[in-house]
């Protein structure tokens, strides 16, 4: 049995708990929530400047656009482990 390091242990939670309230593909009606914009039309707009940081997809006989909650989670799980300026102990310089 292989050992997991954090961030698989951390993506494979995240896509357990978003496949189960989603499914396996997230449509953009919840995805712009979960990729943290602050409204649709922030979304889109993010859309339309090809800055979305999961690949989207459309799927034929349905409307929307799509992406896979693996990917999300996988996403989810890199910014929470990526340190960030804000992690940093107060006193300690940026």
């Amino acid at each position: 049995m292989t050992q997991q390091t954090e961030p698989d242990r951390l993506t494979e939670e995240l896509q357990d708990t978003l496949t189960r309230l989603y499914g396996p593909l997230l449509a953009s009606r919840d995805l712009w929530k979960l990729l943290g914009y602050a409204s649709p039309a922030a979304y889109r707009q993010a859309r339309a400047r090809k800055r979305l940081p999961v690949a989207e997809f459309e799927i034929e006989g349905r409307r929307g656009r799509f992406a896979l909650t693996q990917d999300v989670a996988r996403w989810l799980a890199q910014q929470r482990l990526t340190p960030s300026s804000t992690d940093k102990p107060e006193g300690e310089p940026s």
